[in-house]
């Protein structure tokens, strides 16, 4: 196995992490350049025969918002907007609904919620969203100040749209410039009551304030969407394929069964790549974690802060480990293996609920599944190669004696 010793090792090790990065970098890429501001085909229809002025794409659940605003006042009370929105549906209910509060939120939301009643028809009521509906309690229909008057409400290729003329009461509350609307979906409903929906972060991102007069929104969910996608790229980059690769060097490079001078001068600078990467992604999700002050994420979090104290640990090794006469330095190696391989465990299962809190697309997981599983398959061809090493030692030098011996 002399060939491995040879220089140009390393770079087959520079091409595979290069390789890595350049592909998930690639996704990124593809999924932040993918959203369309244009909506499908039933919008456009809408937009076509004049029903609605303005249709786009909304951020989170797929769902769709468009809106006529009338810019006469019908009297002297009211302001009148045609209202088309869109989003998934199979069974459960849809929402749409404008608060009237300083914020963007589902408190003081008052919705139009949509759903298939008990004899199979759709049917759409109004509800105000309170604190106590916040903390689980029953949401019950109820009137609210906004009139509303359902023109169409359809359920066709896996969607739920409504479209209804809303006529906002005359009063600052409503201010159709800045107009705090709401989205959501959920999957229940029992005897006309909704009940809760899912706590993926895309369920509370549904928020945003939008001007009606010129389309124009105002909402933080681009940036911190693009964060989100951000420090899962370089967590994936840093600690779900660098590092793993780096323990991969030291374990099979460095005496047996592939002995390479190389192994420390990869193995340690993969490492702190490995950190610096993976610290930064640390870092801002840590920061949205900090500025998110609806939702909290418990286990990822922990596993993070965790997964971070540990490689923290890690790389201290380069200054701290004992020398090569040291009594103890046995039971270092044996700690510091075992901590390398618990936390690339850790890290896999972090990464994975990463990944399921912000529910991308399906290509997500399963870069990261094939990330792994080509991790794996190296790891198991060179561990068969070891204990085979391990097992058979002597069987080149036997077949040799034995050759030797019959001439």
């Amino acid at each position: 196995m002399k060939f491995l010793n040879m220089p140009s090792f390393h770079v087959y090790f520079i091409l595979i992490f290069a390789a890595a990065s350049s592909s998930s970098l690639f996704r990124l890429s593809v999924n932040a350049h993918s959203h369309s501001t244009v909506c499908g085909d039933e919008g456009t229809s809408y937009m076509n025969d004049g029903r609605i002025t303005q249709c786009r794409r909304l951020d989170a659940l797929g769902a769709e918002f468009g809106w006529n605003y009338h810019n006469v006042i019908r009297n002297k009370s009211e302001k009148t907007v045609d209202v088309f929105f869109r989003a998934p549906f199979q069974s459960g209910w849809v929402a749409w609904g404008v608060n009237p509060g300083r914020r963007a939120e589902m408190v003081g939301t008052r919705a139009l919620i949509a759903f298939k009643s008990s004899n199979g028809s759709l049917e759409l009521l109004p509800f105000n969203i309170t604190g106590d509906t916040k903390r689980g309690c029953r949401l019950q229909s109820s009137p609210i100040e906004v009139g509303f008057k359902v023109r169409n409400i359809t359920n066709l290729a896996g969607y739920l749209s409504m479209f209804v003329r809303l006529d906002f009461p005359s009063t600052s509350d409503y201010n159709l410039s800045r107009l705090n609307h709401v989205w959501q979906i959920g999957e229940h409903v029992i005897n006309q009551e909704p009940l809760m929906h899912r706590t993926t972060i895309q369920n509370f991102d549904c928020r945003e304030t939008v001007d009606l007069t010129s389309g124009h929104s105002q909402s933080a969910l681009h940036h911190r969407q693009h964060l989100r996608k951000v420090h899962g790229v370089l967590n994936i980059i840093g600690w779900g394929t660098i590092l793993p690769l780096a323990i991969i060097v030291a374990r099979y490079f460095k005496s047996f069964p592939f002995k390479s001078e190389r192994w420390f001068r990869i193995h340690v600078p993969g490492q702190v790549m490995a950190y610096v990467i993976g610290t930064i992604g640390w870092a801002i999700g840590i920061s949205l974690g900090n500025s998110s002050k609806n939702y909290t994420f418990t286990t990822h979090r922990i596993l993070g802060i965790t997964l971070f104290g540990v490689a923290t640990l890690q790389m201290l090794a380069i200054w701290l480990r004992p020398k090569r006469n040291d009594d103890y330095r046995k039971y270092w190696h044996i700690y510091h293996h075992f901590l390398g391989y618990s936390l690339f465990s850790l890290i896999a299962v972090n990464i994975f609920q990463g990944i399921s809190i912000l529910s991308p697309a399906e290509k997500w997981k399963w870069a990261y599944v094939g990330i792994l599983s080509c991790l794996g398959f190296i790891a198991l061809v060179l561990e068969i190669i070891t204990w085979t090493f391990f097992l058979f030692p002597k069987t080149q030098g036997i077949k040799s004696r034995n050759g030797a011996d019959s001439k």
